[in-house]
């Protein structure tokens, strides 16, 4: 598989350097799964000052449908023609339908029962049970809509990562309909005479500069053309069905997603998105997860996706994903 890149220099007279001919680089990346570009701006580094959660917690709307007292009352109950639950329940994990869904199957699953959590107090028994929630709704899709084939179990974790209620939750999709995600990948599909999953896993491994590690079930790797700032990819070894996300292979992803957002936090940043993709009855399309980090761009605190993101559709990173997975290589093994 071939990972293009295009190096481009803006050429300029320089104003720190006496208006003397000069000018700046930058590095246009496609994504070797959607096709699609990311800009690799290469500004001088910056650190983030730590998070102000005095400030989260004042932004907080104070009502939560999603706490304990309110979600037995507020929250919807599935359809019993379509579900074998009224609500799905593991631990302290609650699946219930999204009250403002995006596509005619569309659940949430609150994680715990603890109001705002930080990065650093999720456990694997949390997710785990919230995951396994996630798993048995769609179960149940797969059941009785054998056509809703686009599946997906997402995040968006804090306010800078697209959540309305701070309370964590994850949120699943079903749908006959495929997202621009999935379409984009589909046109990779067709162009390549190897699987593109695999394809890829194999040049990451053999280059060496962002892969992280080949466990049973998973690799993971800094996706050469990131999302955002950056993105953890982990893609299975193998096509597999949303039921089977459970057992051993259910604790190699959970242990994997803590390890990654304790590394987000060593940044500084404590929002982030994550997806996991499946396409039911497709064994060419391999399941797998992003993970990328959210956060707002000091001193401003000015929004990271601005027109290029918002209308081109075109991620901008300031950070080499190469430079990243070196770090995360450093500390992956004592996280």
């Amino acid at each position: 598989m071939e990972l293009k890149r295009i190096l481009k220099k803006a050429i300029f007279l320089d104003p720190f350097n006496s208006f003397n001919l000069g000018g700046r680089e930058c590095e246009i990346r496609t994504d070797p799964l959607t096709g699609r570009n990311t800009r690799i701006l290469f500004f001088p580094e910056r650190s983030l000052p730590e998070p102000n959660i005095d400030e989260l917690k004042k932004r907080d709307t104070g009502f939560c449908p999603f706490c304990p007292d309110n979600i037995e009352k507020i929250t919807p109950k599935f359809n019993p023609e379509l579900f074998t639950k009224e609500r799905y329940r593991a631990g302290e994990a609650v699946c219930f339908p999204n009250a403002f869904p995006y596509d005619e199957n569309g659940a949430v699953t609150v994680i715990t029962k603890k109001h705002l959590v930080l990065s650093d107090e999720f456990t694997e028994s949390l997710l785990k049970d919230a995951f396994s929630c996630c798993v048995d709704y769609l179960i149940d899709v797969n059941s009785k809509q054998p056509e809703a084939i686009y599946q997906s179990i997402n995040w968006n974790y804090l306010p800078e990562a697209g959540s309305s209620i701070i309370h964590p939750h994850l949120q699943i999709a079903a749908s006959s309909i495929p997202t621009n995600y999935y379409t984009d990948i589909f046109k990779t599909m067709k162009s390549s005479d190897k699987n593109i999953f695999k394809d890829l896993v194999d040049t990451e491994i053999s280059n060496d500069e962002r892969f992280i590690i080949k466990d049973k079930y998973f690799s993971l790797m800094i996706a050469f053309a990131p999302e955002g700032i950056f993105d953890l990819l982990a893609v299975s070894h193998e096509y597999f069905a949303p039921k089977d996300l459970t057992g051993n292979r259910l604790d190699e992803l959970i242990k994997n997603i803590l390890k990654f957002i304790a590394f987000i936090r060593s940044y500084n940043i404590l929002s982030y998105n994550m997806a996991f993709f499946f396409l039911v009855g497709d064994e060419g399309f391999v399941p797998h997860m992003r993970i990328c980090p959210r956060t707002n761009v000091p001193p401003l605190d000015t929004s990271e996706i601005n027109y290029m993101k918002m209308l081109h559709n075109e991620p901008m990173s300031t950070m080499k994903p190469e430079a990243v997975a070196a770090e995360l290589k450093k500390v992956w093994n004592n996280i």
